[in-house]
């Protein structure tokens, strides 16, 4: 068994014990400026929060802001049952490595698994058969396309159980990068959406830029459920492509007729910004 198969297996097993837990996923740029603001880079935190607020969707006000914001998120990974982290021999990890060493050294008596092990197409069998029957939380920004998909679940993944038999819930988190944040600070927008996050659910599966691992530690210490931070790949899950895949020969390797595109209505204004527009 390799070290994917044996961390698909740990989350299987996180899921069928019943009890709560929080599976983070080391961010990027989030970590990144967290990791300035502790080393006191000054000349890097001035692209950096640029790219924070467009990429990742975090408007801060000001300094004590962005201070607020750099602690919440790594006091999230304290809290975690277990952190994804990314192969230091890859491509990610040239970007992430910083934040991940941070989070490392604050954590080392938490579990860690290898990020791919949150993407459960990469390997089989995995943790994916371990929600039948559960109702799962999904949030995400594509929440129109994701429920027109819901129906073709058993056809964008052919032979596999896929959210079988699952009750699925999605609801958009707050989408305020490439300059959609209408001048409120992050807070104001993460207060404003906690609120709505509706009760009932088995476990949440998270994708929501900058704001991800804050809602999902909501979701695990206040709200007592079980939460998973997929973060971007979580579109792929409901046969959503996007230009950051199309490269991915395992990736492209899975796309059939019913795969799609993400709708208009879920397009934010300047989405092309983002990266290129990699997650449309």
């Amino acid at each position: 068994m390799n070290r994917l198969e044996r961390d698909n297996q740990f989350i299987t097993n996180r899921i069928n014990s019943g009890q709560p837990f929080f599976i983070g996923r080391i961010a990027g740029i989030e970590l990144k400026i967290a990791y300035s603001l502790l080393y006191r880079r000054a000349f890097d935190m001035v692209h950096e929060m640029k790219e924070l607020e467009n990429n990742a969707g975090i408007h801060v006000k000001d300094m004590d802001s962005l201070r607020a914001y750099a602690d919440q998120l790594v006091l999230a990974y304290d809290h975690c049952t277990a952190i994804a982290e990314w192969e230091t021999t890859g491509a990610v990890f040239a970007i992430t490595g910083d934040g991940q060493r941070l989070i490392a050294e604050r954590t080392p008596s938490i579990p860690k698994i290898v990020a791919q092990s949150l993407e459960p197409y990469y390997v089989s069998p995995s943790w994916m058969p371990a929600l039948s029957g559960k109702k799962v939380l999904i949030i995400h920004p594509f929440a129109k396309t994701i429920h027109q998909q819901i129906p073709l679940l058993p056809k964008l993944f052919p032979g596999r159980e896929w959210f079988h038999h699952s009750i699925i819930t999605c609801i958009a988190p707050p989408l305020t990068l490439a300059g959609n944040h209408q001048n409120k600070d992050w807070q104001v927008h993460l207060d404003d959406f906690l609120v709505t996050i509706p009760e009932g659910f088995d476990v949440a599966l998270v994708a929501a830029g900058g704001y991800g691992m804050l809602i999902a530690d909501h979701i695990f210490t206040k709200m007592n459920r079980s939460v998973m931070y997929i973060g971007g790949a979580l579109q792929l899950f409901f046969g959503i492509i996007g230009k950051r895949w199309f490269d991915n020969k395992e990736i492209l390797a899975l796309v059939n007729d019913d795969w799609i595109r993400p709708l208009s209505i879920d397009k934010p204004t300047n989405f092309s910004k983002v990266e290129k527009g990699c997650y449309w």
